[in-house]
């Protein structure tokens, strides 16, 4: 089966094309408005796939909606079926647990044991995982986190994701770990 996977959920996208266990083509590309020029070099290389799985979180909030939207809108041309899959397994590794900054004074931590979720990822305040840190073995952090030097920085890959197969749902909607943050209107 050939399938087309799209992995957006930080500032460094990815997309693989994967036919059965072989991964025949990457992209990568920075910022989401380069996803759809990637897609379209890929779909030109490597003809229409299968099916698509894309990235689901957490991460970027704009990057997830930009990822599952093109991938409605590439399953909507092509009659393909889409699954999504938790961002945070897109690393090589069968063990480790992610970290990202979730704002507003808390970060989302993952755990991943041979090459599945513990658990739902949840979040936690900057204290209170700076206590813990000696409870985790490997961690990759999917950007900066104020306050929290050191940890390599890396983001998951649509490569990693593909194999992931497991973890595959039907639905494609982001984990959304808090409500949205809403600015209201400034009055005069």
């Amino acid at each position: 089966m050939k399938t087309v996977c799209i992995e957006n959920s930080t500032a460094s996208g990815s997309l693989a094309f994967a036919d059965g266990n072989q991964i025949i083509d990457v992209f990568e590309f920075s910022r989401s408005g380069a996803l759809a020029v990637s897609l379209q070099n890929m779909l030109k290389r490597q003809g229409s796939p299968d099916q698509i799985v894309v990235g689901i979180g957490p991460g970027s909030y704009s990057g997830l909606r930009v990822a599952a939207a093109t991938a409605l809108g590439l399953s909507a041309a092509l009659n393909l079926k889409v699954h999504g899959c938790p961002s945070v397994l897109g690393y090589e590794a069968p063990e480790y647990s992610v970290v990202g900054d979730a704002r507003r004074g808390t970060v989302f931590v993952a755990t991943v044991r041979n090459y599945k979720l513990v658990s739902m990822p949840i979040l936690i305040p900057y204290d209170e995982f700076q206590q813990q840190l000696s409870n985790f073995e490997l961690i990759y952090a999917i950007g900066t986190i104020p306050g929290l030097d050191g940890f390599p920085i890396s983001v998951p890959k649509a490569q990693n994701l593909v194999f992931r197969t497991e973890s595959f749902t039907d639905s494609y909607e982001p984990l959304y770990l808090k409500e949205a943050h809403v600015t209201g209107a400034k009055i005069p």
